[in-house]
């Protein structure tokens, strides 16, 4: 997905500081507004993961505190234990992508404002 979203900012960027006509500028509009959307939604569902992994994480930190807590450091938890790790380990990723898609969609908006009609353009389309 990084990749997709990093081409995909190189195109609208070679295509918004060039000369745009009005009726490539309506198209690319359009283009731009529905891959901004597909990103939006990208990063909805990455946020609900995140904040799913999250809370299991939570809660496995939760339980490996009390286990700590009541019994100690022994063998027979030792499952909980790299769990934990996993699952604490997987929700940083998880926060560092979705820090990614975040930003680089915010950057995207840039983007639509430079495609929206002037005045202008539109008195030279008639």
């Amino acid at each position: 997905m990084e990749d997709r979203i990093r081409a995909y900012e190189k195109f609208i960027k070679e295509k918004t500081n060039g000369h745009i006509g009005p009726i490539e500028r309506v198209k690319l509009a359009e283009y731009h507004k529905e891959m901004v959307s597909n990103f939006q939604h990208e990063r909805l569902i990455h946020l609900l993961v995140t904040f799913f992994f999250g809370f299991i994480a939570f809660i496995f930190l939760t339980a490996l505190g009390f286990s700590f807590g009541f019994y100690g450091l022994k063998l027979e938890l030792i499952p909980l234990y790299i769990l934990t790790a996993i699952l604490t380990v997987l929700e940083f990723f998880y926060v560092k992508h979705y820090y990614f898609l975040e930003n680089h969609i915010q950057g995207l908006y840039k983007y639509s404002k430079k495609l929206r009609l002037s005045k202008d353009d539109l008195t030279e389309q008639d």
